[in-house]
């Protein structure tokens, strides 16, 4: 379940993607449309509409109850998911989310956050669950859970935590989704309202392979809480940071930092305010909360630990990463995979860990480029993808890129389910020892129009020599100590670091810009990496 979110659009190419659309995009006439290969998460989807109808039919048999006690209310609520079934989910779709978001290479990050989600998750309501805690490599302020104990945090939201204790109370908010069973509600739910699909169409393959994000495994990941179920996470988070020793109110005072943190569009995933329905009353509520708790307990033995959480900070990557691709002059250049390739004038271009996707301003029309799940040579994978069910290849030849073998065809997918087709014009190109597919779509009514488009872009497509380009770093964290009376305003003046704001350090430390500081501690300053 996607939480907290807010920020930036994560920059990489990962194999496995296969050619379609990225799903967090809004495609309008595409976004109906099956892609070439299996979208990460196909055989999550495939799993839990296969448990859907399986526990239906033994409910109705009844064999199986249809329901089960809550661990957390100890009432007996609708559960068509087991328990068992929930743990495979959340297994399944752990390694597919991995490729979609990338995992933080901070394995000193990774084992710090994972002690404090285990001691959190030891003191929770099913701690006999194999918990799983894992840092994501992406830029913008989030934190989500799956099913089955599989919790995900985001290097962004790192940097906006002061401490350990706000890390804790995030950390417990989504092991408290995870105890109270939330997404298998929400799942449950789904699946009552979609009685009326008919087992045959349930099962056929080509329905986990629609690009629509409600229609894909993926869509797992994006259900939606409910105020109330908000609450009770709010609720579980500071009953289990409390009893690990946490002080509770600093998840409080986390809060605050989205009331100001403001949405933006187009990010790869949704944003913490879209997907948590924030109860109008969440500070006050969860600060009476923590009032009621620590009344009958004195508040001097509670655990903060802000400098053990800011050294964890050191060095990691804030905001995007260019090493993983960016958009200069109307071309798409990735130093790492050392390519480069020119989108449509006008387009927008939107670079995910697995894909990264130019659309034409009205949705009708769009460009993919990923690496192919499979290494083939260009031909090869052309004919692989073209005996799959529903896919079509109308035409095609051998021919090269900027001197890199490839194959180059026009495809025809059909959707089964809606009757309708996608026209494709596709190539397949081996260069640095992978295979890029780079995949132009459209309705087939607007496909002769838009071939050209398709043509221009994919033939830029080559190996990427500039310097400048190829040197490229991030923007790093860098924590200081201040001295007696200095001002985040000096000590940002001298970091040097024209792309961040002063209004956005003072926001990330949550410090005035001419607020006096004690001696020795510690300030979250960006240092500016080496940009083209």
């Amino acid at each position: 379940m996607v939480d907290f979110i807010i920020g930036r659009g994560r920059r990489g190419v990962k194999a496995g993607a296969g050619i379609g659309f990225d799903p967090s995009n809004d495609y309008n006439e595409l976004k109906s449309y099956p892609v070439f290969l299996e979208y990460p998460m196909r055989n999550l989807f495939r799993v839990r509409l296969v448990v859907f109808w399986v526990s239906l039919l033994a409910l109705l048999a009844g064999l199986y109850p249809g329901c089960a006690r809550n661990p957390v209310t100890g009432k007996r609520q609708i559960a068509l998911v087991s328990e068992q079934q929930e743990i495979e989910m959340g297994r399944e779709a752990h390694p597919q989310v991995l490729q979609q978001y990338g995992r933080l290479e901070n394995p000193q990050v990774q084992t710090y956050v994972s002690d404090v989600g285990q001691r959190l998750a030891g003191s929770s309501h099913r701690p006999e669950l194999e918990w799983h805690f894992t840092v994501v490599d992406v830029p913008v302020v989030n934190a989500f859970a799956l099913p089955g104990g599989y919790i995900y945090i985001t290097r962004e939201i790192m940097a906006y935590m002061n401490n350990e204790a706000e890390l804790a109370g995030v950390l417990g908010h989504e092991i408290g989704h995870v105890t109270a069973r939330h997404s298998v509600e929400q799942i449950s739910k789904a699946q009552l309202l979609s009685l009326g699909l008919g087992v045959g169409s349930v099962l056929s393959p080509t329905f986990g392979q629609l690009s629509g994000l409600a229609e894909s495994g993926l869509g797992l990941l994006f259900l939606k809480y409910g105020r109330d179920d908000e609450r009770q996470s709010d609720e579980l988070g500071v009953e289990y940071m409390l009893a690990e020793g946490y002080d509770p109110r600093e998840f409080v005072h986390f809060f605050e930092v989205f009331e100001q943190l403001q949405e933006e569009s187009g990010q790869v995933l949704p944003n913490w305010l879209s997907t948590h329905p924030s109860p109008p009353d969440r500070i006050s509520r969860t600060s009476e909360q923590v009032k009621q708790l620590m009344a009958s307990r004195p508040a001097t033995d509670l655990r903060v630990a802000r400098q053990p959480y800011l050294q964890r900070l050191e060095g990691v990557v804030y905001g995007e990463n260019p090493r993983e691709g960016f958009t200069e002059d109307g071309w798409f250049l990735h130093p790492d995979l050392r390519f480069r390739i020119r989108f449509p004038n006008g387009w927008k271009v939107q670079n995910t860990r697995s894909a990264v996707v130019a659309m034409e301003p009205n949705g009708a029309a769009g460009i993919q480029l990923t690496l192919a799940s499979e290494q083939k040579s260009p031909e090869e994978y052309a004919s692989l993808l073209a005996n799959q069910p529903g896919i079509r290849l109308l035409n095609g030849n051998r021919t090269t890129i900027n001197g890199n073998p490839s194959y180059v065809g026009v495809f025809e997918i059909a959707n089964q389910n809606t009757q309708q087709t996608i026209g494709v014009l596709a190539a397949f190109v081996s260069y640095r020892g992978n295979l890029y597919q780079i995949a132009g779509m459209t309705s087939p009514g607007r496909f002769r129009s838009a071939q050209g488009s398709f043509e221009a872009s994919i033939t830029t497509f080559g190996e990427l020599n500039d310097s400048r380009a190829l040197s490229v770093q991030p923007d790093r964290i860098r924590v200081v100590e201040a001295r007696q009376g200095q001002t985040l305003r000096e000590l940002a003046e001298r970091a040097q670091n024209s792309r961040i704001k002063l209004e956005d350090l003072a926001q990330l430390n949550r410090l005035e810009p001419n607020e006096p500081l004690p001696a020795g501690g510690g300030v979250k300053l960006i240092e500016a990496g080496r940009r083209y």
